[in-house]
């Protein structure tokens, strides 16, 4: 049985993840309840009540049909899970994932495009898929046109010389379109705090943290280890309309949680993905 949240009650909310087939789902569900969990009981919380997670998948993924597909079959047979169940919602892009001892994890569709200038926009909380390589003031405005909401993730090395002067120019446009910048827990310790962040904030546009898990086994246990909490209610039949009210509603207040990469872990996935980049091409 799903339930609204209390209007007071804390929200807990990852909005950078990725569900690659290398990840076990049963082990990558408990890991994020867990460190959603222990996110508020260092706030001083008994638990997450209520807890969010914003997929953002690439055009090779389609994790998130296989969510949806499941809470269609009985027992969500085709994933074989244990002590969590899939149930659906009123919406196309939602599903919520319900454990055992009656916590649960919201789940929202959503894609992550690579534009003409070789930048990256999210598109949360929708389940259209979106064409890459169109100029980026274009596909901001399609992922408005379908009801999502646009984010521009920091990724390293991504927003220096040109492309950064495309970051600011899109932040200095704030008033033709909603947006959001997003930060994520691979930014090293080491890496200050990107100047466009402030400049967002500045101009009262909203950073979303998340943690962009990486596609190996051993990063599946980060989602839900960075993010935010934010005050609001979340209507269990249409929990991606609640969350894009809130979060598009300008006297919104995030608190940002969790750590930032160690520079020995930051260093090492860095290499990782070169080698991933590389073997992608040869085959």
């Amino acid at each position: 049985m799903m339930t609204s949240t209390n209007p007071t009650q804390p929200i807990w909310a990852d909005a950078h993840v990725h569900i690659y087939d290398c990840y076990d789902l049963e082990q990558f569900l408990d890991a994020a309840l867990k460190n959603f969990n222990a996110t508020a009981q260092n706030s001083g919380y008994s638990q997450a009540e209520t807890a969010l997670l914003f997929l953002t998948e690439t055009a090779q993924d389609h994790y998130f049909q296989k969510l949806i597909q499941s809470t269609k079959q009985e027992g969500n047979s085709n994933l074989m899970l244990k002590d969590w169940s899939l149930l659906g919602t009123e919406e196309n892009c939602s599903v919520y994932a319900k454990h055992s001892t009656g916590q649960g994890i919201f789940i929202f569709a959503g894609r992550q495009i690579v534009t003409a200038e070789n930048l990256e926009v999210l598109a949360l909380l929708t389940a259209d898929e979106f064409a890459d390589c169109l100029p980026i003031d274009s596909t901001i405005q399609k992922v408005i046109d379908k009801g999502g909401i646009p984010v521009l993730p920091w990724g390293f090395g991504k927003w220096m010389g040109e492309r950064g002067t495309i970051i600011s120019r899109l932040l200095e446009q704030k008033e033709s379109f909603p947006l959001f910048l997003g930060d994520n827990g691979g930014r090293p310790t080491f890496w200050t705090q990107p100047v466009y962040f402030k400049q967002a904030e500045k101009q009262g546009l909203k950073v979303l943290p998340g943690t962009d898990p990486l596609p190996f086994a051993s990063e599946s246990w980060r989602p839900g280890s960075f993010g935010f909490a934010i005050q609001g209610s979340i209507d269990p039949h249409k929990p991606a309309q609640s969350i894009k009210e809130i979060l598009l509603d300008p006297n919104t207040q995030l608190q940002n949680y969790g750590t930032q990469e160690t520079p020995l872990r930051f260093i090492r996935n860095q290499i990782a993905m070169q080698l991933v980049k590389r073997m992608r091409k040869k085959g």
